[in-house]
């Protein structure tokens, strides 16, 4: 019942990240729901099932914009799934400001990752 729970929560992420999110923003600024939950789930169910569901959540961005690079977004998302997880074993998640650490720290590394990934090596090196 909480696996359902959490999928109808990934899937209403996407929705919304997808169609009503930019309504949100802050100085341009937007929340990504999908890591949002993805954290959540992480730090409630652990990194088996964060992982899943951030591989999941990814590859469905990955199919709906495919101008990142298939897979890039997957990866992230899997990796921020299993990090909260396994992190949740050595912290004490019950506080706010240890959460809001949580949150802050997968959305860097997703973006570090995201970043790293999405780069084109043949344009950062040639010269010109």
């Amino acid at each position: 019942m909480i696996i359902a729970r959490n999928i109808l929560l990934i899937f209403l992420a996407l929705l919304l990240q997808a169609s009503w999110i930019d309504t949100l923003a802050i100085f341009d600024i937007v929340p990504d729901m999908v890591i949002i939950v993805l954290v959540f789930i992480g730090i409630t169910r652990g990194q088996i099932e964060a992982t899943i569901l951030g591989f999941l959540s990814g590859l469905l961005i990955d199919i709906y914009n495919p101008g990142t690079g298939l897979g890039i977004n997957a990866l992230a998302n899997s990796l921020v799934g299993f990090g909260v997880g396994y992190s949740r074993v050595g912290i004490v998640s019950e506080d706010i400001q240890v959460q809001a650490a949580i949150l802050f720290a997968a959305t860097l590394l997703h973006d570090v990752i995201f970043f790293v990934f999405s780069l084109d090596p043949i344009k950062i090196l040639s010269i010109g």
